[in-house]
């Protein structure tokens, strides 16, 4: 707010105080109707000249700490008339009423003292000093001393009636004063000193026409207050204001004072604020009118403004412009977007290079899958090599000096079929794994029986029969299959007849041979019995490790 528009609103705000006083004056006249309708005016004045500056304080300061103190003051002062018009005005012939209204009285009285006192603490510590809330604790003895003169009907230390309680309606002669009435005095005395102590302390740093103002209205205070008490009260002079008034308005005088040195952080001067912003803000009336604009303009048409109140627009390719509703228009702003759309174009190639490389990495990791695979093939192929090698070099040896279309070369051949068997067989173990083998297979079952079926060759009645499905893991069946491999080639020479059977654990075989060889080092153990012509051979699955 500018000076002369400080001034004129000063003025015009003390012609409607005295205004008021002049209504005051006609309630002394014999009129009832004159009387009722000037006290009237003067109470709505008053409550009027206190909401308007309330709702001021509200659009001037910054929601701060002293603020809030401020605004609770100013209700308390509005509360401070009401009970004095229900006091003189409604309660007056009733006892009850009349007396709580004038305990409720003093509840203002001690409470906007103390809350001038936190607000002078605020304004000299400032809203980000230390031991924020400190001033808090001025509440405890004030809404004490409130609680004390609230129930004064139960203690008297306020007030101690000299009639019935019943008829005690606060007037003179009726009461003496306790203790209580001096304590509140006492506070509100050095609550109000101590806050214009620090007031003017705080002062110290400002232009001096903030102490002399301080000054001029604190001596009209003092003066209005002994000329009410002291001149009209005394001589029962009919006086424009009583005291209440005086101590309300020159405590609005006072904080006044306080918000226009800006000792409270300030909300006016928004025209000076924005043309010094470099930011590109601005606030448009309801029909989109510029009203204040920063140092940086907005140039967008008043359908751009509309459109982006609902969602942002671009004003061009790196220019967006947002808007918001406000109390009695709105606020727009724009954001430069120049360097986000580079980091994008930037993330965009980055994530075209990325895309890339991992497609290459893809491809790469799909080739060492299948070149895993590979190597896996080739170490499965390696050990069947390395396990079918013995037995190839066996077959080689058997053929190698027999001439075909010989008894020798049949015999022979025979031999090898058997050696065939095993290889075919083994082949097929090795290229089991523990996860593909059947919990329940025959996979020693058939190497058995193919086995047998290729001793035929050998003029061997052979065959294996039993159970053919077992429950031994696959090292087991390698063991027990290689060793039954070494039995066989062992007793090939002199062996008749054989059956071979699965037990639980093993396998057990029934030989009938024309000698009893000697075998040789085995995976597995055997045990060897003989009975009949015949010999039985068992073989459990105790050991071994798969080939």
């Amino acid at each position: 707010m500018t000076e002369p528009k400080q001034t004129k609103g000063t003025l015009l705000y003390i012609s409607f105080l005295i205004l008021a006083g002049v209504c005051y004056l006609f309630t002394n006249t014999n009129n009832l109707l004159l009387n009722t309708v000037m006290f009237s005016a003067n109470f709505l004045i008053y409550a009027g000249l206190l909401l308007y500056w309330i709702q001021s304080v509200r659009t001037r300061l910054l929601p701060t700490k002293a603020r809030a103190y401020i605004l609770t003051a100013a209700f308390l002062m509005l509360l401070y008339l009401t009970l004095r018009v229900f006091k003189y005005r409604i309660a007056e012939a009733d006892a009850i009423p009349s007396r709580y209204a004038v305990y409720a009285y003093w509840i203002p009285q001690v409470m906007i003292p103390t809350l001038y006192l936190m607000t002078c603490i605020r304004i000299h510590r400032g809203e980000q000093g230390r031991e924020t809330h400190r001033e808090m604790l001025l509440l405890i003895p004030a809404i004490a001393l409130s609680l004390m003169v609230m129930t004064n009907d139960l203690h008297g230390l306020v007030y101690s009636p000299k009639i019935e309680l019943s008829e005690f309606a606060v007037k003179t002669g009726t009461y003496s004063l306790g203790i209580g009435f001096y304590l509140m005095y006492a506070w509100m005395g050095l609550t109000a000193l101590a806050g214009f102590i620090l007031m003017f302390r705080e002062t110290r740093k400002r232009p001096v026409r903030m102490t002399v103002m301080l000054i001029v209205v604190l001596a009209a205070w003092v003066t209005l207050i002994f000329v009410c008490t002291l001149f009209f009260n005394k001589h029962k002079i009919p006086a424009m204001f009583n005291v209440p008034e005086v101590h309300i308005f020159c405590m609005l005088g006072v904080m006044e004072i306080c918000i226009r040195e800006r000792l409270i952080p300030y909300n006016e001067n928004h025209s000076g604020f924005f043309s010094q912003l470099e930011l590109p803000v601005m606030i448009a009336d309801k029909r989109f009118a510029p009203g204040y604009k920063s140092a940086v303009p907005i140039a967008a048409s008043a359908e751009q403004l509309s459109a982006s109140v609902n969602v942002p627009i671009y004003l061009d390719d790196d220019t967006r412009l947002s808007g918001m509703p406000i109390q009695a228009g709105y606020a727009f702003w724009t954001e430069d977007e120049t360097e986000l759309h580079r980091e994008n174009r930037r993330l965009e190639a980055a994530n075209e290079i990325l895309s890339e490389e991992n497609d290459l990495i893809a491809v790469e990791n799909k080739l060492k899958e299948k070149q895993a695979h590979f190597e896996a093939q080739n170490q499965v192929y390696d050990k069947i090599a390395l396990a079918l090698y013995p037995k190839q070099k066996m077959i080689e040896a058997l053929l190698a000096d027999v001439e075909p279309d010989t008894p020798e070369f049949s015999k022979a051949l025979a031999e090898c079929c058997v050696y065939n068997a095993y290889s075919k067989r083994k082949s097929n173990l090795i290229l089991l794994s523990e996860e593909t083998l059947p919990k329940n297979n025959r996979e020693l079952f058939l190497s058995l029986q193919e086995s047998a079926r290729f001793l035929e060759c050998c003029g061997i009645q052979a065959a294996a029969v039993g159970e053919e499905y077992s429950d031994l893991p696959l090292s087991a069946i390698h063991d027990l299959y290689d060793t039954f491999e070494l039995i066989i080639e062992a007793y090939l020479p002199c062996m008749k007849r054989m059956t071979a059977s699965l037990t639980k654990s093993g396998i057990r075989l029934a030989i009938e041979a024309e000698r009893d060889p000697v075998l040789p080092p085995t995976l597995l153990p055997v045990e060897r019995k003989a009975s009949d012509d015949l010999t039985f051979l068992t073989v459990n699955a105790t050991g071994g490790e798969a080939i």
